[in-house]
């Protein structure tokens, strides 16, 4: 956990926040801590609550605990050694959650661009800002893009013609934006990230490969992160389609035409074939590949290194190469982990059988 440093917050308002239950004096803190380095200051979130040391976090410094009693024997421990030390508890119902609620509230790192459209930067004159809109250094608007209210563009990235960002999007430095892509409201898109290259998609003919291009576009919902240095790749004649609240890791590659729905979180190094198709609230472990044309069905969990080479059924968990539902490839593993053992025996057995005066299996 990383510790962002600001100004001051009551614990009271950031129990409100967080939707949590506040105990104890309203404190004043500045940062978000983990629990084994708190300091001055701080509000600590503590993911195992029966083995929280609250005298301990307020010796080292911290002000503030949020915490998920298991029971109320658990709560009832935890009021007490938090009134003894003076901190404020914060009681919720999922602790994790509330790490992800808190560090929203407490991000106080510096915006990917400073306020106003820096003077090395280039923004075509038919290109529409909207209101508050920050461009930073050496960064490009082309021509007819439309930038909506508080819009991020960091340093050097690039927005491509006809591109399109809604409210409070950001662009991180180097992002690059092909024409006509379009991104719905408070998008961020981290370093690096290509949206709109062209898929991988040839003819075979008498010369050898023919490019196809690519004449689609990509369109992004709203609330969607994309790691550094992902890859979109835009449609062949319709766009490729990537729906709302989607989370997509550093380095994953969504090749052309692929159709994702909402909810769906996609983990680092992951590949997707042209023409996939992912349904609502589908989870991929790192370094998943999906074959083209394959579907995988709502809420599917994929385990990492999964290779999907077929439809998945919604809500199924599957995992390995090919992939499988998930309990017959644990017991493939556990079969061929027994395969060594399974061949001593057998290679004993017949060596008996020739002491008998059987044949025993040829070598």
């Amino acid at each position: 956990m990383t510790t962002a440093d600001g100004g001051d917050h009551e614990s009271t308002a950031l129990a409100a926040a967080i939707g949590a239950e506040h105990h104890g004096p309203a404190r004043s803190v500045t940062t978000l801590c983990p629990p084994d380095a708190p300091v001055e200051g701080a509000i600590v979130v503590v993911l195992d609550a029966e083995h929280a040391d609250v005298a301990e976090l307020r010796a080292r410094g911290a002000k503030a605990v949020v915490a998920r009693p298991a029971d109320e024997g658990e709560r009832a421990a935890l009021l007490r050694s938090a009134a003894a030390a003076g901190l404020a508890l914060l009681l919720v119902d999922d602790a994790r959650l509330a790490l992800a609620r808190l560090s929203r509230a407490l991000d106080h790192r510096p915006p990917a661009a400073a306020e106003g459209v820096d003077r090395s930067a280039v923004v075509h004159p038919s290109a529409r800002l909207g209101r508050d809109v920050r461009v930073g250094p050496g960064a490009v608007v082309a021509a007819r893009a439309r930038l909506g209210d508080r819009v991020v563009i960091g340093p050097l990235a690039s927005v491509g013609e006809d591109a399109q960002l809604g409210d409070d999007t950001v662009l991180f430095a180097r992002v690059t934006l092909y024409d006509g892509v379009r991104l719905g409201r408070r998008c961020r898109l981290h370093a690096g990230v290509v949206v709109g290259a062209d898929g991988f998609g040839y003819a075979f003919g008498p010369q050898g490969a023919e490019k196809i291009h690519h004449l689609g576009g990509v369109d992004i919902g709203d609330d969607v992160e994309i790691g550094a240095n992902a890859c979109i790749d835009r449609g062949t004649l319709h766009p490729t389609r990537i729906g709302n609240r989607c989370k997509l890791d550093n380095l994953v590659q969504v090749g052309h035409n692929v159709q994702i729905g909402d909810d769906v979180v996609i983990a680092g190094l992951c590949g997707i074939g042209g023409s996939a198709s992912i349904a609502d609230g589908a989870l991929l472990g790192g370094m998943v590949g999906v074959a083209d044309h394959v579907t995988i069905g709502a809420g599917a969990r994929l385990a990492g290194r999964a290779g999907v080479t077929k439809n998945v059924p919604a809500g199924e968990a599957w995992g390995g190469f090919p992939a499988q539902p998930v309990r017959s490839w644990i017991r493939e593993r556990y079969l061929i982990g027994r395969l060594e053992a399974m061949w001593r025996t057998l290679r004993g057995t017949a060596a008996g059988s020739c002491r008998d005066g059987g044949e025993g299996p040829g070598r």
